[in-house]
């Protein structure tokens, strides 16, 4: 336990040190931040066999940190408590109604959202499509448990915290905190199952923050389109995609070999679930280099097929999701996949 205390007291002076009275405003006022906490291995308790997402409250998340307060005025709620394995459709679309409702209050300056990092991108990616404040609204999470003698939890709290009471954090997409660093939705990936640091960046085609003027609304939306995600290898069997298209998905992702490349039977059941009004969307299951119609193998207007960019085969589908709340209409959700959305595209 003094090892712990002497480590957690080293963490903390370091970026206090780095970051000195960020957070603090004008006169005596502080910024409000409303932390919403869903869960994840920053709540997590140790076991025999390793540790259990999800167990502490994020009252006692906050308590481990004291030096918070000298950042903002903080209050919570325990939204949920679950591992992001077990993040879902119903969980975002109610996480993001709660968002925009806590920034619409006018009350708050920010939004603080504690989650696993399994999930992580995902949840911030549709976050950032679907909330529509530009105050800044940044998740947070770690990759060891709460109790752990060495918990990353406090230092990203802190870190986070500072960061989003921040003049610069105002016009950020929605942002990730892990291994003390910051990373936006559109180019964040988990590419590490052990790091302390294991979010990566790919470089994104465009850049989108969340406002007024960007993203899908979903005030109304009580479920969403469904759309599976195929994976590309060696000898690629059709059993998947056939799954999804008899299971009557809306759109498929494929995370295609190379440059999102199909086999030629994988090739013809796609072009033949386009012509039963499914979207395909090319993506890639390599990290870097993305996806486009230009230059490749495949000949996406040909076959009607979507190419994704610079976007993973997730952020994909979850663009893919939200796309078909609005339209079917192909060339408009290509256009989404080149350039972004705005809300008046949407609602046009």
């Amino acid at each position: 336990m003094k090892h712990k205390f002497q480590f957690f007291v080293f963490l903390t002076l370091a970026v206090l040190i780095i970051a000195p009275c960020q957070g603090k405003t004008s006169g005596n006022s502080l910024p409000k931040v409303h932390v919403i906490a869903t869960g994840g291995t920053i709540a997590g308790t140790s076991t025999d066999i390793g540790y259990e997402a999800g167990k502490a409250s994020i009252e006692t998340i906050l308590q481990a940190v004291p030096e918070l307060t000298q950042y903002a005025e903080l209050d919570y709620e325990q939204f949920c408590n679950i591992g992001s394995q077990d993040m879902n459709e119903a969980i975002w679309l109610s996480l993001a109604k709660r968002v925009n409702q806590v920034l619409e209050s006018g009350l708050y300056d920010a939004v603080l959202i504690s989650h696993g990092t399994d999930t992580m991108e995902e949840t911030a990616f549709f976050l950032n499509l679907t909330t529509h404040s530009p105050k800044p609204v940044i998740l947070v999470g770690a990759m060891r448990p709460s109790d752990a003698e060495d918990a990353d939890g406090p230092l990203n709290m802190l870190k986070a915290v500072q960061t989003i009471v921040s003049p610069d954090a105002v016009g950020k997409e929605v942002m990730c905190c892990l291994g003390g660093r910051i990373y936006e939705a559109g180019s964040a990936f988990k590419n590490d199952t052990h790091s302390l640091n294991p979010i990566s960046e790919v470089p994104a085609d465009w850049h989108l923050p969340h406002n007024a003027n960007t993203g899908f609304t979903i005030d109304s939306l009580e479920e969403l389109p469904e759309v599976g995600i195929v994976y590309g290898y060696g000898s690629n069997s059709t059993v998947a995609l056939e799954a999804l298209v008899n299971a009557g998905c809306q759109g498929i992702v494929f995370a295609g070999v190379g440059d999102g490349n199909l086999n030629q039977a994988t090739l013809d059941l796609a072009s033949q679930a386009v012509q039963k009004g499914i979207m395909i969307v090319r993506s890639s299951r390599i990290a870097y280099g993305g996806v486009y119609t230009e230059g490749g193998e495949v000949d996406d207007e040909k076959l009607g097929f979507i190419a994704s960019g610079s976007l993973n085969a997730q952020k994909s589908r979850i663009l893919l999701m939200l796309a078909l709340t609005a339209t079917h209409d192909i060339d408009t959700i290509r256009s989404y996949f080149r350039h972004g959305v705005s809300t008046q595209q949407v609602n046009e």
